[in-house]
């Protein structure tokens, strides 16, 4: 519950301040996790558009003192939201303790108007919860 909790107030306070069709859309809105990272967070989300190419700095901080390594792709959309490029290679990235990295991202081509990070930390959250009894299910 807590954990959740925290990515409520962390959508709600970070939202996106940038033209249509991102207008009003969060952090959260913009993230697609695979599974639930257990220390690796995006802080910080940016877009511009410089020469027709849309450019995104996407700020992703490690909340632990141990190193921490993910992978990330972006899926690049139009202004109806499909796919405007085909399905990029996952980029590896390592963080080491309680480091903060920007991610600077650039849109393959101007047909872009929009963008989903999808991202896959190595250490993720258990998904299994234990009972009411304390053992496990």
């Amino acid at each position: 519950m807590q954990v959740f909790l925290r990515n409520i107030v962390l959508a709600a306070s970070c939202a996106l301040f940038f033209g249509s069709p991102a207008a009003g859309q969060t952090i959260a809105s913009k993230i697609e996790t695979m599974g639930e990272p257990a220390s690796l967070q995006f802080t910080g989300l940016r877009m511009r558009e410089q020469n027709g190419l849309l450019r995104v700095q996407a700020e992703l901080t490690n909340q632990d003192t141990a190193p921490q390594s993910a992978y990330y792709r972006v899926q690049w959309l139009d202004d109806a939201g499909f796919q405007v490029w085909d399905d990029e290679a996952w980029k590896p990235v390592l963080l080491h303790g309680a480091q903060k990295l920007t991610l600077q991202i650039v849109a393959p081509t101007t047909r872009a108007r929009d963008f989903k990070i999808q991202f896959s930390a190595t250490d993720n959250r258990s998904l299994s919860r234990p009972s009411a009894s304390g053992n496990s299910p």
